[in-house]
């Protein structure tokens, strides 16, 4: 496509012609020549956002050349561009593709033809986030780019694969992409937005890379803004030596502070029990090993982690109380290499490599404890106190026998915990992936143990003897996973899931203790308590993903099986109490995430549950929005409703192995009214605030019928827990940000109230829930001291729980008294050669504060009576305290 030679004027071959010697007479006729053709030599194009139809005439009476165009197809359309002589229709050409037009320039006839072509997909760039060190795929990795100033962006999926549909690049024969992920130096990469690629961005590891929750429970908290990521920082916050993500996430405002031996996060008033745990893509039902102390899994395996607290994405089921979910890592596809790791309480190692020339990989990892074979930094004495053998309390009264001492010798514990991943990867043709993920952890403890016991019913008998009793704690869960991930054309993307969990838990306790309340006398019973719960779940899941010129979206289909049975031996009861449950589970749901134009966000989901046990049918919707999200101001607010068909039921002030039971036709599945809104502040590069509300509100709460308090009907429920409590909660949370050169300092601020309700618990009227605290402030330092060094303290401070005794005698304190401790930590990285060295030290409570965990009746000989005689007192229990740990890791 060219216009004739002639119309354009030469200025160089001129100058040579004008220099050559010539006669007089050529010279003259030269410059003839050039004054008729010097309009056009001078000539040049330039148009900003100026409609066609205008492009087209001022062209025509420029070059003669006259267009032909039926006005349907250049109605409402304009162009941006700059040209010089023929070059012009070039870039008309070029400009015009978008719209679906072509140029066909006649030069014979002085014609331009403007017809339209067959629309072209949009182009769609593919993608993967790498370790440039291991080929290691990075899960949730952000892509960026800048529209007209605005920062833009999509997440990589689990697998570290982003798609990027072209209409939403800016318009320009060249993008710059940047691909970012904690712990990672920032890479840049320009494409061209008009053409399909697939790229591969390596990342490489900074100084101080660590193992990081991806936080995505707000709209602060994006997939695409990374600031808070830092924070969350398990390897870091380990005070207990093993690295623990549920630890790392308590500086989060949104997150209930607990003792060392909790088990399972309270998040924004809701139970530990609507808190669900996820390992690739298969569910964990126990998520901590020892009472609590530390997780479940081996952070050398992970890679990364979600957490979700707020309105969570509608392609997760949304249980009240938010999801985390876990990612294995892919192994390294560079090369095999090694971590071995010790701390003081257990050892493990890991191995991976590539496998088929680069296009697999695998990955295994074990950790195994030696808890009662080393009693490094007192272990035996955290096995007693884990298991309420021999814990903490206050002083006991002044008539008791021995002052300060429990009833209970403490015998020789037995304990132990493991876990072990497996992991294996494969890319295929054309974009195909597979991923099988194997995951096995157990906890076994028991604790002997002597215990004085009276003679007769326990009050007052004349006879005091000691009994031999043993507490055991037990659970086991075994996970699988199978994912096949293929692109379906060009736009999208399946991801199929098939997955099953086995869960088992047993616990046994000789000297449980058991509370009635008389009006005139405090009476406390110990005697055996002890449950089996056995739990099968398989899961299948379909889901197809999209991109759109606006957002994206994703769809699909996802099935439950479920198979639990339970059995439990309690004093309440003549007879044991069992179950055998058996439900199917189906669900759908779609996801629209929208990125308006730069004034606002929106993520709107639904998601149906059909519950056969009760052929319950319900619907999840789910709503966000935000205004401003790149301004150094924005706003959002947010709506969701979600159900509980599985519940967890806790035994008050026991670190026991978790139960779980099915909901029934005649006990409805939990739901969750959940409000939230936020204003959040951006001033500079530096300095973070946000400001979050809250407000929700539970149906049909599950909670142990022994862990009511002041329970009026005295008889024996059909099950041993309540089905139908109501649960009120609200907060207002503050949290900022401020970067210090190498140091960045973090605090956040709760106010909250958490209240219960049930008509056959304290007269029908509203009382506050154990787990509540009306005001909670942590602060934290992280510091970089030198390349190799980084230091983490962190204080923490909240008002105390409620006294589940004062509902029972009048001269108890309503609450318990403020709980705060101080923890520290160092690690050290450095480089030795082909290995690196990792090193951590740390200190739980640091100034040795007995905090009070909940405050119990405990038995005590009365010295005050001859003969001596058994009788009762009230103390607080204290939570751990002081408590070096250690960690050194090798990797090669």
């Amino acid at each position: 496509m060219t216009i004739s030679n002639a119309l354009f004027f030469d200025a160089n071959r001129f100058w040579r012609i004008t220099h050559l010697g010539s006669s007089p007479l050529l010279v003259g006729v030269v410059l003839v020549g050039l004054l008729m053709v010097l309009p056009a030599q001078a000539q040049s194009f330039r148009y900003d956002q100026t409609p066609l139809r205008t492009v087209f005439n001022d062209l025509h009476e420029t070059t003669g050349y006259r267009f032909l165009y039926r006005d349907a197809l250049v109605a409402g359309r304009s162009v941006t561009l700059a040209a010089e002589g023929n070059a012009v229709f070039d870039r008309l050409h070029d400009d015009l593709r978008r719209y679906n037009l072509g140029l066909r320039v006649d030069d014979d006839r002085k014609q331009v033809l403007v017809y339209e072509t067959a629309p072209t997909p949009p182009a769609v760039l593919t993608g993967h986030v790498l370790d440039a060190e291991t080929g290691t795929h990075l899960p949730f990795a952000t892509v960026t780019w800048r529209d007209d100033g605005q920062i833009r962006g999509v997440a990589a999926n689990e697998s570290g694969l982003f798609r990027i549909d072209s209409r939403s690049l800016p318009d320009a024969s060249s993008v710059v992409l940047s691909a970012s992920y904690v712990g990672y130096a920032v890479q840049s990469v320009a494409v061209d937005p008009h053409e399909a690629a697939a790229l591969s961005i390596r990342l490489q590891p900074d100084a101080t890379p660590g193992k990081e929750v991806v936080v995505t429970g707000t709209f602060f908290h994006s997939d695409l803004d990374t600031t808070w990521h830092a924070l969350i920082r398990p390897d870091l916050y380990a005070p207990l030596g093993e690295a623990s993500v549920l630890r790392a996430l308590q500086p989060l405002p949104s997150v209930a502070l607990g003792p060392a031996f909790g088990a399972g996060l309270t998040v924004r008033g809701s139970q530990s029990d609507g808190f669900q745990v996820l390992l690739d893509g298969a569910a964990i039902y126990n998520q901590q090993h020892f009472f609590g102390l530390f997780d479940a899994f081996n952070e050398d395996a992970l890679q990364t982690v979600g957490f979700f607290y707020d309105v969570t994405p509608a392609q997760y089921s949304g249980p009240p109380g938010g999801t985390l979910s876990f990612a294995t890592r892919t192994g390294a596809q560079t090369g095999f290499r090694s971590t071995v790791g010790l701390s003081n309480v257990a050892a493990r190692a890991t191995i991976e490599g590539p496998l088929a020339d680069g296009r697999a990989s695998v990955l295994v990892s074990g950790r195994y404890s030696f808890f009662d074979q080393i009693g490094w930094l007192g272990n035996a004495h955290l096995i007693d106190q884990g298991l309420d053998v021999d814990r903490a309390t206050s002083a006991l009264p002044d008539n008791s026998f021995e002052r300060g001492q429990r009833l209970v010798v403490p015998g020789e514990p037995s304990a132990l915990f493991y876990d072990a991943h497996a992991k294996l990867y494969a890319e295929g043709t054309s974009g195909r992936r597979l991923t099988l993920s194997l995951y096995t952890g157990l906890t076994d403890t028991d604790q002997p143990a002597l215990r004085v016991f009276a003679a007769g019913d326990g009050l007052g008998g004349e006879t005091l003897d000691f009994r031999a009793i043993t507490t055991q704690n037990r659970w086991g869960n075994d996970a699988a996973s199978l994912q096949v991930q293929l692109p379906i054309g060009s736009r999208l993307y399946n991801r199929t899931l098939l997955a099953i969990s086995h869960y088992g838990a047993q616990y046994a306790k000789g000297d449980f203790p058991y509370r009635r309340n008389p009006s005139d006398t405090l009476v406390a019973r110990r005697g055996p308590f002890s449950y089996d719960d056995t739990l099968i779940e398989l899961k299948a899941l379909s889901q197809i993903d999209g991109t759109l010129a606006f957002g994206s979206w994703s769809s699909g289909l996802e099935g439950h099986q479920y198979h639990l049975t339970y059995e439990e031996h309690t004093l309440l009861r003549e007879r044991p109490f069992t179950l055998d449950q058996a439900a199917i589970q189906l669900d759908a749901f779609a996801q629209l995430d929208v990125t308006g134009p730069r004034f606002w966000n929106a993520q709107l989901g639904v998601r149906s549950h059909y519950f056969t046990d009760g052929d319950f049918l319900r619907v999840s919707p789910r709503v966000r929005v935000q205004a401003w999200p790149q301004g150094h101001v924005s706003v959002g607010a947010g709506y969701s409703r979600n159900y509980q068909f599985l519940h967890r039921l806790v035994v008050q002030n026991t670190t026991s192995a978790d139960v779980w039971v099915l909901s029934t036709a005649d006990q409805p599945p939990g739901s969750v009214d959940y409000a939230t809104a936020g204003l959040y502040l951006r001033p500079s590069s530096s300095t973070r605030f946000q400001v979050e509300a809250y407000h929700k509100t539970h149906r049909n709460l599950r909670q142990r019928e022994i862990s009511a308090p002041a329970r009026q009907d005295a008889g024996l429920l059909a099950t041993p827990w309540f089905f139908d409590n109501t649960a009120y909660a609200r907060g207002l949370e503050m949290m900022g940000r401020q970067q210090l050169g190498t140091a960045t300092w973090t605090a956040s601020y709760t106010l909250s109230r958490v209240e219960l309700q049930n008509n056959v618990v304290n007269g029908g009227a509203r009382f506050l829930a154990e787990w509540d605290r009306t005001h909670q402030f942590s602060t934290q330092l992280q510091a970089t001291l030198t390349p190799s060094l980084t230091a983490h303290v962190s204080w923490l401070y909240a008002s105390g729980t409620p006294n589940l005794l004062a509902y029972e005698l009048p001269d108890e304190p309503a609450m318990l008294d403020a709980y705060h401790r101080m923890d520290a930590s160092v690690q050290f990285r450095r480089a030795l050669g082909t290995a690196t060295l990792e090193a951590r030290v740390s200190v739980f409570n640091l100034y040795d504060r007995d905090n009070p965990w909940y405050r119990d009746v405990v038995g005590i000989i009365d010295t005050s009576q001859r003969p001596r005689r058994l009788s009762y007192a009230t103390v607080d229990v204290y939570d751990l305290g002081l408590q070096p740990a250690f960690d050194v890791a090798v990797t090669f």
